[in-house]
């Protein structure tokens, strides 16, 4: 199913990923490994589940984290979490101006050539999709960047009205170097 993701992400500087709730830790579990697989510091941003569940996650699927650097937008948002070093606590999931500046921060600061977010698709319960997608652009227009590998992941059933979800897909897909949809049976591409 992923067999050439490992190569999207060499070629491309902007992935979006489509992927079923169904599916969705499996899928994940191949593409984290696909990614890891670049050899790569990686950023993590953490989007729908706490940094705590994801490493657990990670490691139980033999993952060693020691490449990754992660972003938390949910802890700080229910509780003061104690400093990790491999992880920002960020005030809460509503700021994306806080997101892309540590984002930046830390793809200039930790090394990383590789940004997941997992997924953009939650933004949708705080943002609207315009904000969503002037995030986006930010920090794909940022000339800083112009190098790092981006993996934009979208659940396409997580709750969201279909027609939001529609907008903020097609609305990323203008950014997007390659569309991978692995919703169909039959994966679909753009690019």
């Amino acid at each position: 199913m992923l067999a050439n993701l490992l190569q999207d992400i060499e070629k491309n500087k902007f992935l979006l990923v489509l992927l079923e709730e169904d599916n969705y830790p499996k899928t994940m579990d191949e593409i984290i490994k696909s990614v890891e697989k670049t050899k790569t510091m990686i950023c993590y941003i953490c989007l729908s589940k706490p940094y705590t569940d994801v490493v657990d996650e990670l490691r139980k699927n033999g993952i060693d984290t020691d490449n990754f650097y992660f972003m938390d937008v949910l802890t700080s948002h229910y509780k003061k979490p104690e400093p990790v070093e491999n992880c920002s606590f960020l005030s809460s999931p509503v700021d994306l101006e806080e997101l892309r500046a540590e984002v930046i921060k830390a793809i200039q600061g930790k090394n990383c050539s590789v940004v997941i977010f997992d997924t953009i698709s939650t933004l949708m319960i705080y943002q609207q999709s315009s904000s969503i997608v002037k995030f986006t652009h930010s920090l794909v227009s940022e000339k800083t960047q112009e190098n790092i590998k981006k993996l934009f992941l979208m659940i396409k059933e997580s709750g969201i009205p279909s027609d939001d979800m529609s907008k903020l897909t097609k609305d990323l897909e203008m950014f997007a170097d390659k569309k991978i949809d692995l919703t169909e049976s039959q994966a679909q591409t753009k690019g």
